[in-house]
């Protein structure tokens, strides 16, 4: 029998383990704090899970913990804040925290009894941890992160209750992204366990999915972190959509209708048709990678009840705020923020280094009017750098001006996605705010004598501008061609399942021909990044520059020496 007498921790026992690590911080850095206690009263559902007195001496309550497991939310009104509150009040603590192991919020009690809103409430927020079960919770990457920020809590706490130091303040945004992390771990937590269900049921969603992940440029294996990565990416998609929404309509409030959802709707399918419904309006304007659907949209809406009811709540904490009168410069480090540092690590072939960026357009970027291509431009770092390069080349420019100079594509919905909200909130109370980034295989747009043969970025234009807003000039050449391409390996290559069974050899042909030349010769050993390289020379003027990132490991292979001397050529 499988697992067969293992014990998994509880929440009682998680909450004995931080009792344990304050215990030893509050000893360590000698704080005049009365030492957690676990309060236990039986079935006595009223007692907080953890307490700390003003003093060692005193018994009044300083502040008090409530705790739930990790896939809960920590902003939870019903399970989490209110109870909490109650409490803080019938001990008379000035203070309550509330954690779900991953996120530690620490509210003011006497302005949590107050009509105001809840960043106000808020003294401060800590990051414990990213774990997503308690069986995590005293492995070593784990621990080591909850007991730092446990530290600096409790030496605040101990500063604040003291006055040698003043509360601090929890700025807006900061509440925001905090509130909307919280979103996607559980939206996440959901969609985690409905995906592989839905592998190890249906053959031909597995079937999507595995080719779903190739197009990514990963390696799927059916293991765990596999479909973490899809639900994180699906509440991501989702989550984007909706805030973007809510941007565009607080700013064009008479082409698009705010967002709201009927408090009956409980199905998946049919909360799926009522925001597309407005994600259609705003097709209309502009935005595909944005709001159309494909695959993993369609991950988002099952008819799961407590998935519909989480995303109603979302919709609902959105509507709370007007994101013209906050601050586009809140907004945006509203999205530039929402993934945070150890999530970009793990979709690391979507973003990549500012410095390295900043190095590379040094050489390829020297006027302001140069035209710049990332062919595959994940999260838009090079494109949203060459951005701000041209702002400094040329403070006049304007925001529109710069937009129709840059130019992005990839071959995968997310990325796509991404670099548009990237670019598009440098300056989000401009109108005429459209990114130009296509969702497309690179190999599959060719270079004729007159240029790039772009037909298939005008069909994907055409789709939603209908010659209502604008007219899309297209680049015959482009004065610079930057990126990071996917380095995967050729072996990775053969496997990605496509309608075409003889993909690696159509896509060596596609990059090195031009014509009836041939441009180069490369092993077929060689990844799809060495292929990158050759077809987007094709896409050059005379004279223009070309910067893609390598390694030194890979320059130093055969093809790696072999490229080299093509580009010396050329």
């Amino acid at each position: 029998m499988k697992n067969l007498g293992k014990t998994h921790r509880t929440e009682r026992s998680g909450v004995a383990l931080l009792m344990v690590w304050m215990h030893e911080i509050i000893e360590r850095n000698n704080l005049d704090l009365g030492l957690p206690d676990v309060e236990t009263g039986g079935t006595d559902r009223k007692m907080p899970d953890l307490v700390i007195y003003e003093s060692r001496k005193s018994k009044q309550v300083l502040c008090l913990f409530e705790a739930k497991p990790p896939y809960f939310d920590v902003f939870d009104e019903e399970e989490l804040k209110e109870p909490a509150r109650k409490k803080a009040n019938q001990r008379e603590a000035k203070y309550f925290a509330l954690t779900n192991f991953r996120k530690l919020i620490w509210f003011d009690t006497e302005r949590a009894n107050k009509p105001i809103s809840e960043e106000q409430q808020i003294i401060n927020k800590y990051e414990l941890s990213s774990l997503n079960n308690l069986d995590q919770l005293d492995e070593t990457r784990f621990k080591n992160q909850i007991v730092r920020q446990l530290e600096e809590f409790l030496k605040k706490l101990h500063a604040v209750h003291t006055g040698k130091e003043s509360e601090p303040r929890i700025a807006i945004d900061e509440f925001l992204i905090t509130r909307i992390q919280e979103k996607v771990n559980l939206l996440a937590y959901y969609y985690r366990f409905i995906i592989e269900e839905k592998f190890q049921e249906d053959g031909d969603f597995a079937a999507k999915l595995r080719n779903w992940f190739h197009l990514q440029m990963w390696n799927f294996e059916g293991m765990p972190e596999d479909f973490e990565k899809a639900a994180r990416q699906t509440a991501y998609l989702l989550i984007n959509k909706i805030l973007f929404y809510d941007l565009l309509q607080n700013k064009r409030p008479a082409d698009l209708d705010a967002l709201e959802i009927p408090e009956g709707m409980t199905k998946g399918r049919n909360l799926q048709r009522h925001l597309q419904n407005y994600f259609t309006s705003a097709l209309e304007i502009d935005y595909e990678n944005v709001f159309s659907t494909d695959f993993v949209d369609e991950l988002a809406f099952p008819d799961s009840k407590e998935v519909v009811e989480e995303i109603k709540r979302l919709v609902l904490l959105l509507s709370r705020y007007n994101f013209a009168t906050l601050g586009f410069d809140v907004v945006g480090a509203i999205f530039e923020r929402l993934i945070p540092p150890e999530e970009r690590h793990i979709l690391g072939q979507y973003f990549t280094s500012a410095d390295v960026v900043d190095l590379i357009l040094s050489f390829c970027l020297k006027d302001e009017k140069d035209i710049v291509l990332d062919p595959s431009c994940g999260a838009g770092t090079f494109l949203v750098r060459s951005y701000q390069q041209k702002k400094l080349l040329n403070q006049r420019l304007k925001h529109e001006e710069i937009l129709d100079s840059i130019w992005g594509n990839d071959i995968a919905k997310f990325p796509a996605h991404l670099s548009i909200i990237n670019l598009a909130v440098n300056d989000l109370g401009v109108d005429e705010n459209y990114p130009n980034i296509i969702q497309e295989d690179f190999f599959a747009i060719q270079v004729g004598k007159d240029g790039a043969d772009l037909e298939a970025w005008r069909e994907r234009m055409a789709k939603t501008l209908r010659g209502k807003e604008r007219e899309v000039v297209y680049p015959k050449y482009f004065d610079a061609i930057v990126g990071n391409p996917p380095y995967t390996r050729q072996e990775e290559i053969e496997n990605i399942k496509t309608d075409d069974d003889e993909y690696k050899e159509n896509l060596i042909q596609k990059a090195l021909k031009h014509g009836s030349e041939t441009l180069a010769t490369i092993s077929k050993r060689a990844g799809i990044h060495a292929y990158f390289f050759v077809h987007g020379t094709k896409f050059l003027k005379e004279g223009g520059k070309f910067g893609f990132i390598v390694s030194n490991s890979w320059l130093d292979t055969n093809y790696g020496r072999g490229l080299q001397e093509f580009f010396l050529k050329h």
